[in-house]
């Protein structure tokens, strides 16, 4: 039995691994072992645990053939640390297994072009607009974590970057992903108030999508080195979104707080995922708002 390991898993990736790898009867000869700060309850959960400790903490990687790598801190000089700490337990594996990093769609920056973004889309400099609204650190973060991966896969390391665009599930309702904001919102005052643009569209992968997609790619990948837009491409506009969430709700008050209309069009392609991974949306955003409203 092959074991994925997961590095950084107190945050939603990790938590959506426990409430829906064992969905998947295909993957039944896969063990997940978890490497997290924090408690996540796997009771009742098949070939799942969890180790609870820093990363930075641990003596040795365990076994495994696949490791995801989810870690962040708060500075680029700590992520730097960590990626460092990461590579030397790395080496001590008898076996090199593939890794895949889950970096972010933000680096491609702004989007005023109604055009899915593709993987070959210049990254914006340190002068664009992202780079400010991030204040440096964690556009920086990213980036450089991608170059880092990239000089690993130089040492005959396979390694996939996964840029990540937006996600809806249960285990995302503490997230800043819209869906989890309006959510919280009309349970809370029984209303959706709407501060971006009416021009904003976003897509919004389920994360049990999200979880087949990433044992799938383990499996499938085999390039040094890849990488790959990771999200839905199915687009909707902040304000639908809003309007979908409400009739969930059956309430109807939406509130109105900023009525530009200028255009962010934050949807990725992933023509490249689809053709050459042979994966497909499962979960509509219809039943994924379902799902996070139970």
């Amino acid at each position: 039995m092959k074991t994925l390991l997961i590095i950084g898993g107190s945050k939603f990736i990790g938590k959506s691994f426990v409430n829906y790898f064992n969905q998947f009867n295909k993957f039944k000869k896969l063990k997940i072992k978890i490497i997290s700060r924090r408690k996540i309850n796997i009771k009742n959960k098949k070939n799942l645990s969890i180790i609870v400790k820093k990363f930075e903490k641990l003596q040795k990687l365990p076994k495994c053939e696949y490791i995801l790598y989810c870690l962040r801190s708060d500075t680029v000089k700590n992520d730097y640390k960590l990626f460092k700490i990461f590579e030397k337990k790395l080496v001590i594996l008898k076996k090199k297994p593939k890794i895949i990093f889950t970096s972010s769609g933000v680096l491609y920056g702004n989007n005023p072009k109604k055009i899915k973004i593709r993987e070959n889309r210049i990254i914006k400099s340190k002068n664009s607009a992202i780079f400010q609204a991030y204040k440096k650190k964690w556009f920086i973060q990213k980036l450089n974590l991608e170059k880092n991966f990239y000089n690993l896969s130089k040492k005959n390391y396979k390694i996939l970057i996964l840029r990540m665009f937006s996600f809806i599930g249960p285990s995302l309702l503490n997230q800043t992903y819209a869906p989890s904001i309006f959510i919280k919102s009309i349970k809370k005052s029984k209303k959706i108030n709407i501060k971006g643009s009416l021009n904003s569209y976003r897509s919004y992968l389920h994360e049990k999508d999200m979880v087949e997609w990433i044992i799938t790619l383990f499996f499938r990948f085999k390039k040094n080195y890849d990488i790959l837009n990771f999200g839905s491409d199915k687009a909707i506009s902040i304000y639908q979104l809003a309007k979908l969430i409400a009739k969930k709700f059956a309430k109807k008050e939406i509130i109105l707080l900023n009525k530009s209309k200028k255009l962010d069009y934050y949807v990725p392609s992933i023509g490249k995922l689809k053709k050459n991974f042979k994966l497909k949306i499962n979960v509509s955003l219809s039943n994924a708002i379902k799902d996070s409203i139970k």
